[in-house]
């Protein structure tokens, strides 16, 4: 179906196009164009169901209403829920989103980022992957507004919306601990990332803290591709064939999480009686599972509304008059059968 134009609206209309464009971009009074004229465009504009031209209005006006977002991985349940979040918040104001994700690869990141800024977006919210410090300091030379979400660049001084990792993990470890669990595993992924290296922190901190060591055989660090053999191989090991048998495993990520349960099941292990779970995140996933996943629960909505909060304000120049920002915000536990322990001594 054609897209409708200018010109088809101006020749229903018998007007120019000018004309057309003036009324539908709120200039029809300055340029003394009739009330009754404006009405009859913005009208048949409606009829015909007109869709401006985003990338030529913004050749025009230098903003085209749109934000550009790319996440580190669209297959982890977090950051689909935490796009639809920002997507909401950002339609509050009147823009839209354009998507991407990176797939936790350097290079991928670099070439969206170069097509959403040929394409015009007026700012930028972005979860940057390993290695893309030289994108993130180019973008501070450009002037494009931007925020960073989930994690961020300790020695580049940018806005940044993240979650207290250390405390998470460290909180959700400490349950296991007083649940009574002696061998508590941790997998993870690349701990080059700040966020993941926090998670871990939190969680060796909170052994110490219990005069428990954290011992190397049961933390598994894995790589970003998540291939299912490399999980049952990991599972089987802290479970089964290992040094050192796992009672509790805590997962760093929900889609670390989901595969790692995907194993234990396959091994027919009894979730908490054999092994207990805790995941970072909670996809729906986990309250429906059997048993039910007890989760870290990051403030997706408040994720969303303050990274579009502070990119308006950079994006209408309010924010310039300040330094970055750097909020940090608290995530909950919801804690669930899966790592419950109704008796032990």
């Amino acid at each position: 179906m054609k897209k409708t134009s200018l010109n088809d609206i101006a020749m229903r209309l018998g007007v120019s196009k000018t004309l057309v464009s003036l009324v539908l971009n709120g200039k029809g009074r300055e340029h003394r164009i009739s009330e009754e004229v404006c009405k009859k465009v913005l009208a048949l504009a409606k009829e015909l169901n007109y869709q401006p031209n985003q990338i030529a209005k913004g050749l025009r006006t230098g903003k085209t209403n749109t934000i550009g977002l790319i996440i580190a991985d669209i297959a982890n349940p977090f950051f689909g829920k935490l796009g639809r979040e920002i997507e909401k918040e950002a339609s509050k104001h009147g823009y839209r989103v354009m998507f991407c994700s990176s797939d936790e690869n350097a290079e991928n990141f670099r070439l969206q980022l170069e097509m959403l800024q040929q394409g015009q977006v007026d700012g930028l919210i972005i979860s940057p992957p390993a290695g893309s410090e030289q994108q993130i300091k180019m973008l501070d030379r450009s002037k494009i507004p931007y925020v960073l979400i989930d994690r961020y660049f300790p020695e580049i001084d940018s806005n940044a919306i993240v979650i207290d990792n250390f405390q998470a993990a460290y909180n959700a470890t400490k349950h296991l601990i007083e649940q009574g669990y002696q061998n508590i595993a941790c997998i993870t992924v690349n701990n080059t990332l700040n966020n993941m290296r926090q998670r871990l922190e939190g969680y060796k901190k909170a052994l110490l803290d219990a005069k428990q060591n954290p011992d190397e055989h049961l933390i598994k660090i894995m790589p970003f591709s998540h291939e299912k053999d490399d999980f049952a191989t990991a599972i089987k090991q802290l479970t089964i064939s290992g040094e050192m048998k796992a009672d509790a495993i805590f997962f760093t990520t929900s889609k670390v999480g989901i595969m790692g349960l995907e194993s234990i099941h396959s091994l027919g292990l009894n979730i908490p009686d054999d092994v207990a779970v805790v995941s970072f995140d909670d996809p729906d996933a986990y309250r429906i599972s059997n048993p039910p996943v007890t989760a870290v629960a990051q403030p997706l909505k408040e994720i969303g509304s303050q990274s579009v909060k502070v990119l308006m304000e950079w994006m209408n120049g309010k924010g310039k008059k300040k330094k970055p920002e750097r909020i940090v915000l608290e995530a909950g536990l919801k804690i669930r059968k899966s790592s419950v322990r109704l008796f032990f001594s």
